[in-house]
């Protein structure tokens, strides 16, 4: 199913290529960089030297980090990602530790005092700092994004009696209840809750133009928020100077303000997207 704060939220081994770093500004490449330097030889002593980090999901002394046993040697689908094993890496000190050394996990967030772990059946467990695993929720497709206050998570949802294509968009409390937001024709998914716990974005393709939409926790109807009026068609060629591009994962955002969004759209060309306008442009100086 898969295709996901301050800067950076999500770093994978293609965004240190010379393409992705002459697109970053420069403080997302010096995190990048920060990253590696305690990441690499961590990994390479806990996991053996064939083993990389391979995501990085979450920020400051929560920051979690997904490790692949070796990288394959042939490019793989995006149904066959590779399972990761899970680390915690604390980006103010560089202390890195093993959460769990099992390769069963698509992603991990942490929320509150708590890990969250997606298992490749897509079955959500929360960890708690005794390392006791409780089941929140099956049917998680990815995306994991917790709230700012620590109390459930927004995610993405596979809809199975509709078919392998059919995602919605919904949020867990830590309780297990699991609400959906938004389930439209085809794909939602990508989703991210405001700071205010109040908004939650997230990419849609039910105009076949992967769109940002807008809801409410509330699963308020949704609204379309970039790309309106586009058809597929129109990006044939290249898409127009109007097209917005949709986040890589939701582990690439940061909320900026509780209206402000700011994402990776490939390559490391950040984005930043009001909420309440559908306003949205490249972060082309931030960070120097």
């Amino acid at each position: 199913m898969k295709k996901q704060l301050l800067t950076l939220t999500v770093v994978t081994l293609a965004a240190t290529s010379v393409l992705a770093a002459d697109r970053m500004n420069p403080a997302d490449l010096r995190r990048v960089t920060k990253a590696r330097e305690s990441l690499v030889p961590a990994v390479a002593k806990e996991f053996g030297p064939k083993a990389r980090f391979v995501h990085l999901f979450g920020q400051g002394r929560g920051m979690l980090a997904g490790v692949v046993a070796e990288i394959p040697s042939e490019p793989l689908g995006t149904d066959e990602l590779p399972l990761l094993a899970i680390v915690k890496y604390d980006e103010s000190t560089g202390a890195v530790r093993v959460v769990d050394r099992e390769f069963k996990y698509r992603e991990a967030r942490t929320v509150g005092a708590d890990v969250a772990l997606l298992d490749g059946e897509g079955t959500l467990r929360i960890r708690d700092a005794n390392g006791k695993d409780r089941l929140l929720a099956r049917g998680v497709g990815g995306d994991l994004f917790p709230t700012a206050k620590g109390d459930a998570l927004v995610a993405t949802l596979l809809m199975s009696s509709e078919g392998p294509h059919e995602t919605a968009v919904g949020i867990i409390d830590l309780n297990g209840r699991v609400k959906v937001l938004a389930d439209g024709p085809g794909v939602d998914a990508t989703p991210s809750i405001s700071p205010d716990g109040r908004t939650v974005v997230f990419v849609s393709g039910r105009t076949s133009v992967a769109s940002f939409y807008v809801t409410t926790v509330e699963g308020a109807e949704a609204k379309q928020l970039t790309n309106v009026g586009l058809e597929n068609w129109m990006l044939f060629g290249g898409p127009p100077k109007e097209f917005v591009p949709p986040p890589v994962s939701t582990h690439h955002m940061e909320w900026l303000s509780d209206d402000v969004l700011r994402y990776n759209g490939g390559g490391g060309a950040f984005w930043k997207l009001n909420v309440r306008t559908g306003q949205a442009a490249p972060d082309v100086e931030g960070g120097k």
